[in-house]
């Protein structure tokens, strides 16, 4: 029987591993010259938490309601929790797996926090609160874990506040955290039995942030400097060497997959779209804040007047539009159905016509709710989303800025923003594919998996295996 290795790289962008740096990634290369490989479209939008379990639950995440890292408390406009594991309420891969005997280990996917029960092992992801959480299924696995890096103090959950850490020193500490990963996943893979595995690596998705500029000559706020030129890709060159010591601790039957959950791509501006909505009489402000606020504040404040706006966006890389629906939100004024309908249409046309800084016809997406998802929670999720210039643009929710555009949100610049496609990689060991692959998508993971470890594909799944395309 075969067994399956998923080693997931967040926010790898395929351009760079198959094109650009494909010489300096030869682990990756080599694993993609053997086998199947090829572009991955991910989740509306290209985000961590909605993009894992999309993978590994093989559906759309209009399924489970989630489509960033926070969630808006029921009932009100700008209270927003974490995202946690419990929220998927779906099956994910490891149900399935324990459901048919199979034993499985999985360290570091995002959205697993609090850990579930499955027929194997869980180490949480950077979600974890601390070190003093029960981060871990079983629990006790939490002292070898905290073992093997020299205790609570050497456990490294997450690179924090990296938009904000001098560029030199946010590169040695991702370094160090990649050290670290591997060196768990290199440990469980060898002295543990398992049928599938599973590990996500976030070093790049922090990296891309704040390193993209250093080696983009094309960035508008391009930087010369000799130290951090190849800092990004050392550290793709870190886990590429990385990832062969891992190759070298896996029987040879076994199927390996690597991929990505979504890319990255230079970020020229941000589009301060609730800026823009109150400016067009979308959004209605009591007054205009003297310096740039988040929603949050605005709303404590009392400076929004809800009974007067229509709509208002989420967001700092995609602006997630809601429209304030009557009955849906809690001082909603747009009845359902056609007025609903032709308010929704105004706002996607006036922000689609949003212009660069120079005037510049920028080349907006917009994707609407029921178009992008499907599912039984479709009601949680935005009414629009608008990708600026496909991304190349990010969005801002902050309010006061005196200019449709900015450069950083509250939690700090970024130098990219997430890109649509991520990567995906298969080596299977009997050879059934082979070659560049089209339409992949991120639901795909799931039944993928399963049909390596011939454990039967539930109906109903958004994806499919890639085995039987």
């Amino acid at each position: 029987m075969t067994r399956a290795l998923v080693i997931g790289l967040d926010s790898v962008e395929p351009s760079l591993v198959f094109e650009e740096w494909a010489d300096d990634l030869p682990t990756l290369s080599a694993l993609a010259g053997d086998g199947l490989w090829g572009r991955l479209r991910t989740t509306v939008p290209p985000i961590t938490c909605p993009a894992w379990p999309a993978s590994l639950t093989g559906l759309n995440p209009g399924h489970f309601g989630l489509y960033d890292l926070k969630y808006r408390v029921p009932g009100t406009y700008t209270k927003f929790g974490i995202v946690n594991s419990r929220m998927v309420g779906k099956p994910r891969a490891w149900d399935y797996l324990t459901e048919a005997g199979r034993k499985s280990i999985f360290l570091f996917v995002p959205v697993t926090y609090p850990p579930p029960r499955l027929n194997g092992i869980l180490v949480s992801s950077f979600l974890t609160p601390s070190v003093r959480s029960d981060f871990t299924y079983p629990k006790e696995v939490k002292e070898e874990v905290l073992g093997l890096v020299g205790g609570p103090d050497g456990y490294i959950i997450d690179v924090y506040d990296y938009r904000r850490i001098p560029p030199r020193e946010l590169y040695r500490q991702l370094k160090a955290k990649t050290e670290h990963d591997f060196k768990i996943i290199k440990h469980f893979l060898a002295k543990r039995k398992w049928d599938f595995f599973m590990a996500v690596i976030m070093s790049i998705d922090r990296a891309q942030h704040t390193l993209w500029k250093f080696f983009d000559k094309g960035h508008p706020r391009y930087e010369e400097d000799p130290e951090l030129e190849e800092g990004l890709l050392d550290l793709h060159r870190q886990i590429d060497a990385e990832l062969a010591e891992v190759l070298e601790l896996i029987p040879p039957d076994t199927a390996v997959v690597v991929l990505s959950d979504h890319g990255a791509k230079r970020m020229y501006h941000r589009i301060n779209a609730n800026e823009l909505l109150a400016e067009e009489g979308f959004l209605k402000l009591r007054e205009m804040p003297d310096r740039p606020t988040g929603l949050t504040e605005l709303d404590e404040r009392g400076l929004i007047d809800w009974g007067g706006t229509v709509a208002y966006a989420l967001g700092a890389y995609i602006a997630q539009v809601f429209i304030n629906v009557r009955g849906r939100e809690p001082k909603g004024i747009v009845e359902p159905g056609e007025e609903y309908l032709s308010v929704r249409e105004q706002v996607a046309d006036f922000l689609s016509s949003v212009r660069g800084p120079d005037g510049e016809k920028l080349d907006n997406r917009v994707y609407l709710r029921e178009d992008a998802y499907r599912g039984e929670k479709l009601d949680l999720m935005p009414d629009l989303t608008i990708y600026f210039d496909n991304l190349h643009y990010g969005s801002n929710e902050a309010i006061g800025f005196g200019s449709p555009y900015s450069l950083e949100t509250a939690k700090g610049p970024d130098d990219s923003n997430h890109g649509e496609l991520g990567m995906f990689i298969l080596r299977d060991p009997e050879e059934r594919v082979r070659g560049r692959a089209e339409g992949l998508v991120i639901e795909d993971l799931c039944p993928t998996i399963l049909d390596l470890l011939e454990v039967p594909i539930p109906p109903g799944l958004d994806g499919e295996s890639v085995l039987r395309r």
